[in-house]
């Protein structure tokens, strides 16, 4: 399987959305899933984006995302990289799309210095430990948080 990770374009709004949709049926929290598409394709490619998007694809299809956003955290002092959602569609997983979509993610942390920080189910023990081998420091809350000098790519 050969596929790209890239910047999304405002072009991708409607597939991306589809991705999160997807992933809130692959949770089974669609009831949760309160945003409409036009609202996520003005939040992530509006005069005031929100948050910033990476596409996997595959042969031109989204298969695919990663969703984040800069912020500042009060105990770091400092920006850090907070990754809201990664998804793969079902068909396209166990070829390692998943993990360059982090990694990707991680590059920018490296390259500017900051933590990456996301969350996690704290009982998706298998995934929890994958982390921790790419040294990322996991809290018992389900924060994961990936120091730039633990980012080794």
């Amino acid at each position: 399987m050969s596929f790209i990770i890239r910047d999304g374009v405002a072009a991708d709004a409607k597939a991306a959305f589809k991705l999160i949709v997807s992933l809130a049926h692959y949770d089974e929290l669609d009831e949760y899933l309160l945003i409409t598409e036009e609202q996520f394709t003005e939040a992530a490619f509006g005069d005031n984006p929100r948050f910033k998007i990476l596409i996997a694809e595959e042969n031109g299809e989204p298969v695919g995302i990663a969703t984040y956003f800069d912020r500042f955290h009060i105990w770091y002092g400092q920006e850090l990289i907070e990754i809201d959602d990664l998804f793969v569609r079902r068909k396209a997983r166990g070829h390692g799309i998943g993990n360059k979509l982090l990694e990707a993610i991680g590059r920018m942390g490296k390259q500017r210095g900051v933590h990456v920080r996301w969350n996690i189910d704290r009982e998706n023990f298998s995934t929890i430990a994958y982390y921790k081998r790419k040294g990322v420091e996991y809290h018992t809350s389900g924060i994961c948080l990936w120091a730039p000098d633990k980012i080794n790519l």
